[in-house]
């Protein structure tokens, strides 16, 4: 109901010498891979780097401390220095639309508290020293790291082209596979997407996205999606699964990174709220407790003058 809508990816490239890759099945786990220094579990004793399903790593009693070791290390293995929310937004960001936008709720001039917000920058040294060196050994590399964040105003106007969230949620995708292709088509990319909104068919989609390839159907069951694409020089393997992040290390960053982008960008949302009303209670921008919230800032909203189409999701 608030705050933006972010879809992630993060793309690795793996060495061919140091790993047996099907082209069609995909190169194996990227957990056991770099098993020595990222693992699933939020609680592990060797202080590895936690990396799994946002959901699952995103807790009251946690934070965004997984999040953010997991995000900023791997960001910074991708060649990106971050130290604000700023920074994240115009290093990971996809695009002009992607940074600060100008709507007021997100606005800091003082640039807000630098990252990270739960580790001392010492801590952070190590984990991602740690992730450097066994992902050398492991001849394995984070090369993007890439986030489209759509803010309400935007989101609405997708909204009211599109009709549907899953078709607004496609719109960003699609750009995802597209930049994929573009960069790394020629080295047979193979790529794993979550089942968007259920669907399970997916080849009219790709043919607009991908005019004049060839495009073959390898599954279509109740759990995977898969397909490959050619054109020239260029292929790419598509496979869209249920479960998706659990499966894969790429997406379940991926979900790390939108859900910390997001939660920053809502801790900016809630600041700008309480300068206003300083009881507010904070909140995360859900529907069921976004209601309570728009109820307690309703007044506030027109005294500032604020177009409820900028404010408010549609969807």
């Amino acid at each position: 109901m608030f705050g933006p809508f972010v879809v992630a990816r993060s793309v690795f490239v793996v060495d061919e010498d140091g790993a047996t890759i099907d082209r069609e099945q995909g190169p194996g786990s990227l957990w056991a891979m770099l098993k020595s220094a990222v693992c699933r579990k939020g609680s592990d004793k060797r202080k590895r780097i936690a990396v799994n399903d946002s959901k699952k790593l995103y807790t009251p009693a946690a934070g965004l401390a997984h999040l953010e070791r997991a995000v900023l290390s791997f960001a910074h293995a991708a060649g990106h220095e971050i130290a604000t929310l700023d920074d994240l937004l115009a290093t990971v960001g996809m695009g002009d639309d992607s940074r600060v936008p100008q709507l007021l709720w997100y606005h800091d001039d003082a640039g807000g508290p630098g990252l990270p917000t739960c580790h001392t920058a010492a801590e952070l040294s190590i984990a991602r020293s740690m992730l450097s060196r066994h992902a050398d050994r492991a001849a394995v590399r984070c090369a993007e790291l890439a986030a489209a964040v759509v803010y309400e105003d935007r989101f609405n106007q997708i909204i009211a082209q599109t009709r549907s969230k899953a078709s607004c949620a496609w719109t960003f995708v699609s750009q995802h596979l597209w930049h994929i292709w573009q960069q790394f088509g020629q080295h047979h990319p193979w790529v794993a997407v979550d089942r968007q909104g259920g669907r399970r068919v997916y080849h009219h989609l790709l043919q607009l996205i991908f005019e004049g390839a060839e495009l073959r159907l390898l599954d279509e069951s109740d759990d995977v999606s898969r397909y490959v694409i050619r054109r020239g020089d260029r292929a790419m393997t598509l496979s869209f699964e249920t479960k998706c992040d659990a499966n894969h290390l790429p997406v379940a960053l991926a979900s790390m990174t939108a859900k910390y982008t997001r939660e920053l960008l809502m801790h900016r949302f809630n600041a700008f709220w309480r300068q206003h009303q300083p009881d507010l209670t904070p909140t995360a921008g859900y529907v069921q407790d976004g209601r309570r919230f728009l109820a307690e800032i309703d007044t506030l909203i027109d005294r500032l003058g604020i177009d409820r189409a900028t404010l408010i999701r549609t969807a």
